[in-house]
């Protein structure tokens, strides 16, 4: 058994093993050293003593900015401001802002209110437009019923009004009269031309009246007017029916081939369009034949005004139940 003396092993005098190391030693036998402790507490990076922070009291209010003052003084500390969610953002359509009624039917008020206001806007363009291509009308009507002419001539005399009367009834002069019908029909495509460039622009200019784009539709479509008129004046009672309903159904016509639509094509699609909107079409053919007959106590004066209007209604809705935009 060996003894010790004051912490040294006497069995072993070449170590010089102080105590304290041999102590270590028994109370960690695997060899694994014990990091070292500093006596004078932590220590930042640069080696300087860091200082125990002592802990704050409960602060109700949560964090504080570097004043002393709450950082959110209306509510708890877990108080999140209610953020407002981002909405798209989406750019205008061009033309947007001048179209009527997008997206809904076409309504005989917003045509009407629609045809008005592109009226106004144009107001003395349309008005002296009307007045030169009706005077032109009548010259022509008086110029096709030769039989009208010499009544008026003789108005003095009731045998020479007589006559004139029966010449009116002949073929020849019936035939006249319906030829006299087409070329003011095609007189009133002007009117028909400046409407539906109005429909794009809303202020018409003088050329837009003579912009007549498929001429040889309008020809066809003025010879089957007059071929209307025709029956009108040759079939007592029936032929007055049959003219109302073909000027009905033949309503859009001089619209769509304005609009690039061949003959056959646009009287088909506006028969088409007057049935599937026929509450429509009636309403405004009412409308309109209603103000024609109001504008004889004016002496067909009011018709300067009423005719570019009611061609305008027409025009708007012609194109609304195309799909076509309508700007104003």
């Amino acid at each position: 058994m060996s003894s010790t003396y004051g912490g040294w092993n006497p069995e072993d005098p070449y170590r010089r093993q102080a105590p304290e190391s041999r102590r270590a030693q028994d109370a960690n036998p695997d060899g694994q050293q014990e990091p070292a402790r500093d006596p004078y507490g932590a220590r930042d990076p640069y080696g300087r003593e860091q200082q125990p922070v002592a802990p704050q009291p409960y602060d109700p209010y949560g964090p504080r900015d570097p004043y002393g003052r709450p950082a959110n003084p209306y509510g708890r500390p877990d108080y999140q401001p209610r953020q407002q969610p981002e909405l798209p953002q989406y750019s205008a359509v061009p033309g947007a802002e001048h179209r009527s009624e997008v997206g809904g039917p076409p309504t005989v008020g917003g045509a009407w209110r629609w045809g008005w206001s592109a009226f106004g806007a144009s107001w003395g363009l349309w008005v002296l437009m009307t007045l030169l291509i009706g005077l032109a009308q009548l010259a022509v009507l008086l110029a096709f019923n030769p039989s009208t002419m010499d009544g008026f001539a003789n108005a003095t005399d009731p045998a020479a009004v007589a006559a004139a009367q029966a010449g009116g009834q002949t073929l020849t002069a019936k035939g006249l009269a319906a030829a006299g019908t087409a070329i003011c029909v095609l007189l009133q495509a002007l009117l028909y031309a400046g409407a539906l460039a109005a429909t794009r622009t809303h202020k018409v200019r003088l050329r837009d009246f003579f912009v007549l784009r498929g001429f040889g539709g309008l020809l066809a479509y003025a010879v089957l007017s007059g071929a209307l008129g025709f029956v009108s004046i040759s079939v007592p009672m029936a032929g007055w029916v049959v003219q109302i309903i073909g000027t009905l159904l033949l309503l859009p016509v001089p619209f769509l081939i304005l609009g690039g639509a061949g003959f056959g094509k646009a009287v088909a699609g506006g028969v088409g369009l007057v049935l599937s909107h026929l509450g429509t079409a009636l309403a405004v053919f009412g409308i309109v034949a209603g103000l024609a007959l109001a504008s004889v106590f004016t002496c067909g004066i009011g018709l300067v005004v009423i005719a570019p209007a009611m061609l305008l209604v027409g025009a708007y809705l012609v194109q609304r139940w195309t799909g076509e935009p309508v700007h104003g």
